[in-house]
């Protein structure tokens, strides 16, 4: 009785016929970077966006906590707008020592191109309320968030 052996019934391919030839290579490499080339814009302008609404966020987070300062503190606590426009300070009102600074220009995370203030600066009471009325600004590429804060210290991001 003949013996039968499971490698002599399997079909030898000769080497070159296996595998992916380079032009088929070059054709998938070619549909991938047009592909990738036309949707560039559109992931720009979604990380954009993604980036000014988080630092929307933090401006909203950064008041917040700021009116928790001054009520922790018992003290009046300042937010300012720096001279550059792309930063804010927030301080103790009374010594002028800075509590901390938040920058959210183009060399940060954020990327924004402005941040604005409606009024400057505003002063935030231990009892809860402010000096003013407060509209934050943040812009940018053609994109813009505001924060507002109310005379009583609500926040909101619009």
């Amino acid at each position: 009785m003949p013996t039968y052996h499971a490698a002599a019934a399997r079909p030898r391919w000769p080497p070159w016929t296996t595998g992916f030839s380079i032009i088929e290579l070059m054709i998938v490499i070619t549909v991938f970077s047009t592909l990738s080339i036309m949707s560039w814009p559109r992931v720009s302008q979604i990380i954009a966006h993604s980036r000014v609404n988080q630092a929307a966020k933090v401006v909203a987070h950064d008041l917040t906590v700021a009116g928790s300062a001054a009520a922790r503190q018992r003290r009046p606590v300042r937010v300012a707008l720096d001279p550059g426009g792309r930063s804010f300070t927030v301080s103790d009102r009374v010594s002028g020592s800075a509590l901390w600074q938040r920058s959210l220009g183009r060399d940060t995370e954020y990327g924004v191109d402005s941040v604005s203030f409606s009024a400057n600066p505003v002063d935030l009471l231990p009892s809860g309320f402010t000096s003013s009325a407060l509209t934050v600004g943040v812009w940018g590429r053609e994109y813009s968030r505001a924060v507002t804060m109310s005379r009583a210290g609500w926040v909101r991001v619009r």
